[in-house]
């Protein structure tokens, strides 16, 4: 066998390095073009529904097959903040018809961090893990996940009151025999 040299030895390891980072990074890229598509179509949606002038955040949330939502968080056109909940059909595609968009000013509703603080008083002890904007039972709500020693939970509070809509309703453990 020849002895190939240092330096072509360098080369022949940068190449096989650079290969795996692009098919690594080809593989990232087909796994996540759904939910980027997703989430393109809802932001533009919710900009043709909302007249948004700017984004903040946006969520994806699912609870079940009649409750996925993208929801974009961002100001109108007026500079008022606003959550924006469009609907999507199991397939993918933006819901249309009744309720596939609604629009709620944030000013006076609760926040992320409110609905944490609500989780307080139903499982003291408990840390959020997540909370997003979605919808339980046909209404517009923070979905609390949560995690109270080495059991996790799912609680909802209404959007614009904090009201408990549903919950805590414990997951099953299946981590531990």
């Amino acid at each position: 066998m020849r002895n190939l040299g240092t330096g072509k030895w360098i080369a022949i390891i940068i190449t096989v390095v650079g290969l795996i980072i692009l098919g690594v990074n080809q593989f990232y890229v087909h796994v996540m073009a759904k939910p980027w598509s997703q989430e393109q179509a809802a932001l533009e949606v919710a900009q043709q529904n909302a007249k948004l002038s700017a984004v903040t955040t946006s969520y994806h949330s699912v609870w079940n097959e009649k409750s996925i939502y993208w929801v974009i968080q961002g100001q109108n056109d007026q500079q008022q903040d606003v959550m924006v909940w469009v609907k999507f059909n199991e397939d993918g595609t933006p819901a249309e018809g009744t309720n596939a968009v609604h629009v709620e000013k944030t000013a006076g509703t609760i926040t992320q961090q409110r609905a944490a603080e609500l989780l307080q008083q139903d499982l003291p002890g408990a840390e959020a893990v997540r909370a997003v904007p979605g919808s339980y039972n046909g209404k517009y709500a923070w979905q609390v996940f949560a995690k109270s020693g080495d059991t996790y939970y799912y609680v909802f509070y209404n959007f614009r009151d904090g009201t408990k809509l549903g919950g805590p309703m414990q997951l099953p453990n299946t981590l531990t025999p």
